[in-house]
């Protein structure tokens, strides 16, 4: 039997994501998410009529005529969170820390999932994956799913996405939605790998967020530790230059960021910690609907 706090941590976050998880489910969940799981069938004879991109052009040119591929639509989706657990992602200025916000987002969808009959997992990582749940679906699972989001306890504190999008590139075969939720990522050390993941699948960056990172009050010196490293150090926030500089660097590494996953075709989130998740998760569908009205 599941603990009494896990069952009432899951009704708080089933109450605060209902909404949500209904509107999608009667909207387009399953149209928004590009290349919908599709399994080849076969290839027949050119008809007029059919698309032109779905020529084969190989098998056309060894027979002399055209041919086309066919694929038949598979009946559910596949959708992996991959939710970063370092020590960076315990901290919270407000109410809540940046991984409690991350595992309401990990379960709202994972709610999302279950309400459409689709299989889900979730692979938690530091700077090594910790622990992988193959994707599956049933209410059982997906108690079991929020249960070690929100009680596993990772044994490293760094952060490295390189293990990660390598474990994912190799492990996950089938074509599936993956939501990488995270609060660090420097994508030149990963440049290659994120480019064979979303390659082969559809990838969402959902980057965690708290609003000290974008406005430093004025309170004097202030001791700063890194919480993966331990490494300590004083900074003056009375010294307003130097506060403008570090939100300047921040803001063009970001501005930098969204520009190259906008170039591989990757959506980007970003949630600050203790804010709701509803509303950055119905911006991402209103932007994609939009995108794929625009494409018609």
């Amino acid at each position: 039997m599941l603990p009494k706090e896990l069952l009432r941590e899951v009704s708080r976050i089933e109450i605060k994501t209902r909404q949500l998880v209904e509107s999608l489910y009667a909207g387009g969940y399953r149209s928004v998410f590009k290349g919908r799981g599709i399994e080849f069938a076969g290839i027949r004879q050119y008809y007029r009529g059919d698309e032109f991109r779905s020529i084969d052009w190989k098998v056309s040119a060894r027979t002399g005529n055209f041919h086309v591929r066919e694929h038949i639509e598979e009946r559910e989706l596949q959708v992996i969170v991959a939710l970063d657990l370092s020590a960076s992602m315990e901290f919270g200025s407000g109410s809540r820390e940046k991984r409690e916000t991350a595992v309401e987002f990990a379960a709202a969808m994972s709610l999302a999932a279950e309400k459409n009959n689709d299989r889900v997992g979730v692979c938690m990582f530091t700077d090594e994956v910790e622990k992988y749940i193959q994707p599956a679906k049933g209410k059982t699972h997906i108690l079991r799913l929020i249960r070690d989001l929100l009680y596993f306890v990772p044994k490293r504190k760094k952060t490295d996405l390189k293990p990660v999008f390598n474990f994912l590139n190799t492990t996950v075969t089938r074509r599936s939605i993956i939501f990488m939720v995270t609060d660090a990522i420097n994508l030149a050390s990963i440049d290659r790998e994120i480019r064979i993941t979303s390659a082969r699948h559809d990838l969402i960056l959902v980057l965690l967020r708290d609003a000290r990172e974008h406005e430093i009050p004025d309170v004097g010196l202030i001791e700063i530790e890194d919480p993966e490293t331990g490494d300590e150090a004083i900074f003056d926030t009375s010294d307003r230059s130097a506060v403008e500089e570090l939100i300047r660097r921040r803001q063009k590494d970001e501005s930098a960021l969204t520009g190259r996953c906008r170039q591989l075709g990757i959506d980007t989130i970003e949630i600050l910690a203790g804010e709701s998740v509803v509303k950055a998760i119905v911006k991402l569908f209103s932007e994609r609907e939009k995108r794929m009205t625009l494409a018609k």
